[in-house]
């Protein structure tokens, strides 16, 4: 098939311009993501049929200044439910530190169980409970390289999750 000049010309333009739509496209793609302000990743919780998205409740730079408070992600979960995480990559591949806080129903004491958790071994977590026992919230933490007087280690990132 033997196509005349012009066509072969028309062609040739409409080529040179969807090429140039396409880098155009790009560019303006690539500015977008470039100047997006970076999001802090974000944790689900389920529990007793009901699922929440957490964010941070804070965060500070590695140094532990410039922090940034925001509230505490409610989830109402019965005594007896679980509680269940699912942890994002940029979480479950740092070393990480899960602390639960239950509530006696019949002595109003509560306790602290907790697990230091190794980067990469696991990014979700069933945080256990039992009739007699309301979980009252569990926190997720990052540690950073600052320690404390007993020398365990300061979290830099926290996301809360308060059961009722």
């Amino acid at each position: 098939m033997n196509l005349q000049a012009r066509t072969k010309k028309a062609i040739a333009l409409i080529v040179v311009v969807l090429v140039v739509v396409a880098v155009g496209i790009g560019a303006v793609v690539w500015a977008l993501v470039d100047s997006a302000e970076p999001r802090l990743p974000e944790i689900t919780a389920y529990g007793d049929g009901n699922s929440v998205t957490v964010s941070p409740t804070q965060h500070c730079n590695v140094n532990l200044e410039d922090c940034v408070e925001n509230p505490i992600t409610q989830l109402s979960v019965r005594a007896g439910y679980p509680l269940q995480l699912s942890l994002p990559s940029e979480i479950s591949d740092a070393p990480w530190r899960l602390i639960a806080v239950y509530g006696d129903l019949q002595t109003g004491e509560t306790f602290l169980d907790g697990i230091m958790v190794e980067p990469g071994q696991r990014s979700a977590i069933t945080v256990p409970s039992d009739p007699n026992l309301q979980l009252l919230g569990v926190e997720v933490q990052l540690p950073s390289a600052v320690v404390d007087e007993a020398g365990e280690p300061i979290a830099h990132a926290v996301w809360a999750v308060q059961t009722f």
